[in-house]
């Protein structure tokens, strides 16, 4: 019952969120990131809640879950942390250029080869710019590039470019409180 409760009220905020970035609104959405290289692929997924403490700009938080096969490694990574977007521009453009910061705690298990396994921890943040595409009044098609650098405890920090793509859908402030029944 409490999934169903759950599904049913996320597709009432889908169907009728109206895009806002307003203080008080909310945003929830993700990304997805895909990387490949010569042997090395690294898959990740971030959801992510933020509420807009003043007009344009949220502060919210987010989860990271990866996994990264290099040859015979494999390594999968857990981080949860904080971040801050600002939305430049009105809401009534379809395109609207966006800064975005994040910095994650990560906890990352290693597995090397068949036998040797490992958890290390450290810090990851990624800075950067892009544009959300507004694909309805209350959903962005969003995409990032920035710079990402990670760094493990005792262990030398490597960082370099990314490109994030998600989506956010939109929630303002009267929909948030006609749900939870504050109104």
């Amino acid at each position: 019952m409490k999934r169903f409760s759950f599904i049913l009220i996320a597709t009432m905020l889908f169907l009728a969120a109206d895009a806002q970035t307003e203080k008080g609104d909310w945003m929830v959405g993700g990304y997805f990131r895909l990387n490949t290289s010569d042997n090395n692929t690294e898959i990740s997924l971030t959801p992510n809640a933020g509420l807009f403490v003043v007009d344009n700009l949220a502060v919210g938080g987010n989860i990271g879950l990866s996994h990264t096969t290099s040859g015979n490694n494999k390594y999968t990574s857990f981080g949860i942390g904080p971040f801050v977007r600002y939305y430049f521009t009105t809401e009534t453009q379809k395109v609207r250029p966006v800064l975005h910061g994040a910095l994650n705690y990560l906890s990352t298990r290693n597995k090397i080869g068949n036998n040797t396994s490992s958890t290390n921890t450290g810090l990851n943040f990624f800075v950067g710019g892009g544009a959300a595409a507004f694909i309805s009044n209350s959903v962005s098609i969003d995409a990032l590039i920035g710079y990402d650098r990670t760094k493990y405890k005792n262990f030398d920090g490597s960082g370099g470019f990314a490109f994030n793509i998600g989506f956010q859908v939109y929630v303002n402030k009267g929909q948030v409180e006609k749900l939870t029944g504050n109104k």
